[in-house]
C-alpha cells in the first residue's frame, strides 16, 4: 500500500508500554499516533481526523466515556474501538450506546486488534459510500427541474409544493412524454423522504407471472429460474418512494395483492414465510383513464381510490406552447454540453417551426428532435429553419404513410417506425399488447422498441 493511501489510527493511551507495542504492530499497514488526554484526542479529530480511534476507557484522571459523548456532538462519524481492562457488561453497553464501534478486553492479541480495525475501516467505508450514493440522489432530484412558464406549468409545481411535503398518494397523470416521472421526482425531493431511495417500475414491462416476484422479491428456489434470492421493488424504496409508472398496465389479478401491500405495508416474498414490513410512499402515474378502466371492470376501484388521494395532471405540450422554447432552450445547452458542441441557438424560423409543430410525442419528442438537432448542426452555427422544417416534416409524413412517396433526399426509417408505434400506443388507449398487434408485431420485439425509441 502506497504511504499516502495508508489509514490513521489514533490512540488514546496513557500505557505506554502498550501504546508503543500497537504502533509497532500497525506500523506495516496504518500511520498510528498516540494521546494521552481526551483533549489532546479532541485536537486531532477537529485537525486532522483519522480513520479509527483506539479508546482505553480507564485513564489516569479521566475516563474514555468523555470522548465518546464529545464524538457523538460531532458530524465527524469515526469508528471507536474501545479498550478495556476489566470485561465489565454495564461499562460495555454504556459504550456501545454512545457510539463505539466495537470493542475488546486487555490484554488482547494483536491479531483480534488488526481484525477489529479492518472490520471498522471496511464499515466506515461502507457508510460513506451510501452517504455518498445519497447526496448524489438527493442532487439529482433536485436538478430533475420541471421547466416551463406556463399556468399549467404554475399549477404543477404548486401542487407538488402543497402535497410534496405530505405522506399522501398521489397519481400523475398525463400523456406519454409529458414528463410524469420527473414530477413523480419532484414530489420526491420535496418530501421528508428526499434522501432515500426512489424506485421506478414500469408495471406494463412485468410478465403477470413475475409480478408478485418483482414488487414483493422471493427466496432462492420459490420458482423456476429463481437461482437466487432477490429484493422486491418495495422493500428497496424502504424509507423513500415507490413509482408505479403505466400503473393501467397492471393485471386484474395482481391488483388485489398490490392493493393490500401498500395499505398494511407488509407482504409475505415468494416462497418465504417470514412477514417483511416497510414504510413506503406510493406515486403512480399513467397516459390512460383509471376512472374509465374501472368502469369497463378493467381495474379495480378499491385500488383506484387508493392511488387518487391527490391528483396531478400533467398538461401536453400542445396545450401550453409557451414552454416549448424554454424547454428546448434547456436541451440544447443539455446536448452542446454532451456532445461538445456550440450550437447557438434556435433560428428565428426554425423557433417558429417549433411553435407551430403539435408535439404529440410532447417533451419527450421535442428532446429527441433538440438532440438530432444539436447532433447534426455546424459547430457555432444555429439551427436552422429548413433543417427542422425537413426533420419534423418527416415526422408528419411519417404519421400517415399509406400512399407515401420516397422523398427526392430519402426518408429515415427510424423515425417512421417510432412515429407509427407511438400512433398505435395511441389508438390502442396505451395498451402495448394490442399496440404490438395493430403492427403485427410480436410483444417482444415491440418491448424492445418501446426501449429503443424512449416510448
Amino acid at each position: 500500500m502506497a504511504r499516502g493511501t495508508r489509514r490513521k489510527v489514533l490512540m488514546l493511551e496513557d500505557d505506554a508500554l502498550f501504546a508503543r507495542s500497537v504502533r509497532r504492530v500497525l506500523d506495516d499497514q496504518y500511520d498510528a499516533a498516540t494521546v494521552v488526554k481526551v483533549s489532546e484526542a479532541l485536537e486531532v479529530v477537529s485537525k486532522d481526523p483519522p480513520d479509527v480511534i483506539l479508546l482505553d476507557m480507564m485513564l489516569q484522571g479521566e475516563s474514555g466515556m468523555d470522548l465518546l459523548e464529545a464524538m457523538k456532538e460531532r458530524t465527524a462519524e469515526i469508528p471507536v474501538i474501545v479498550l478495556t481492562a476489566v470485561d465489565r457488561v454495564s461499562q460495555v453497553v454504556q459504550a456501545m450506546r454512545a457510539g463505539a464501534a466495537d470493542y475488546l478486553t486487555k490484554p488482547c492479541s494483536f491479531d483480534e486488534l488488526i481484525l477489529a480495525i479492518e472490520n471498522a475501516v471496511e464499515h466506515s467505508a461502507m457508510r460513506e459510500e451510501v452517504r455518498r450514493r445519497r447526496d448524489l440522489q438527493v442532487e439529482a432530484n433536485r436538478q430533475g427541474t420541471i421547466l416551463g412558464t406556463s399556468g399549467a406549468i404554475e399549477r404543477v409545481r404548486r401542487e407538488i409544493a402543497t402535497v410534496g411535503p405530505t405522506d399522501a398518494t398521489v397519481l400523475v397523470v398525463g400523456e406519454t412524454g409529458t414528463g410524469k416521472e420527473l414530477v413523480a421526482r419532484a414530489i420526491h425531493a420535496a418530501s421528508p423522504r428526499a434522501s432515500g431511495p426512489f424506485v421506478a417500475v414500469n408495471c406494463g414491462a412485468i410478465p403477470g407471472d413475475l409480478f408478485e416476484a418483482e414488487f414483493f422479491g422471493h427466496r432462492k428456489g420459490a420458482f423456476t429460474g429463481a437461482q437466487s434470492s432477490a429484493t422486491g421493488k418495495l422493500r428497496l424504496a424502504h424509507g423513500g418512494t415507490l413509482l408505479l409508472d403505466e400503473v393501467g398496465e397492471l393485471p386484474l389479478e395482481a391488483q388485489v395483492k398490490f392493493l393490500r401491500a401498500i395499505e398494511e405495508q407488509e407482504f409475505y416474498p415468494v416462497g418465504s414465510s417470514e412477514l417483511v414490513r416497510v414504510d413506503t410512499r406510493i406515486v403512480a402515474a399513467t397516459h390512460r383513464d383509471l376512472g374509465e378502466m374501472v368502469a369497463a371492470a378493467e381495474f379495480r376501484e378499491d385500488l383506484f381510490f387508493r392511488l387518487n388521494v391527490f391528483q396531478i395532471d400533467v398538461a401536453p405540450l400542445r396545450e401550453r406552447p409557451e414552454d416549448v422554447l424554454v424547454l428546448a432552450a434547456s436541451f440544447l445547452e443539455h446536448f452542446n454540453q454532451k456532445f461538445r458542441k456550440r450550437v447557438t441557438g434556435l433560428s428565428k424560423g426554425a423557433r417558429k417551426v417549433m411553435l407551430d409543430y403539435p408535439w404529440k410525442g410532447n417533451v419527450r419528442e421535442l428532446r429527441n428532435v433538440i438532440e438530432r438537432s444539436v447532433l447534426t448542426s455546424e459547430d457555432g452555427g444555429e439551427i436552422a429553419e429548413d433543417y427542422l422544417g425537413l426533420l419534423l416534416g418527416r415526422r408528419q409524413a411519417a404519421a400517415s404513410p399509406v400512399g407515401l412517396r420516397l422523398p427526392e433526399d430519402g426518408i429515415d426509417l427510424d423515425e417512421v417506425e417510432k412515429s407509427l408505434m407511438q400512433q398505435a400506443l395511441e389508438r390502442s388507449g396505451g395498451n402495448k399488447s394490442k399496440a404490438a398487434r395493430l403492427l403485427n408485431m410480436s410483444s417482444a420485439t415491440f418491448y424492445y422498441r418501446v426501449e429503443k425509441y424512449g416510448l
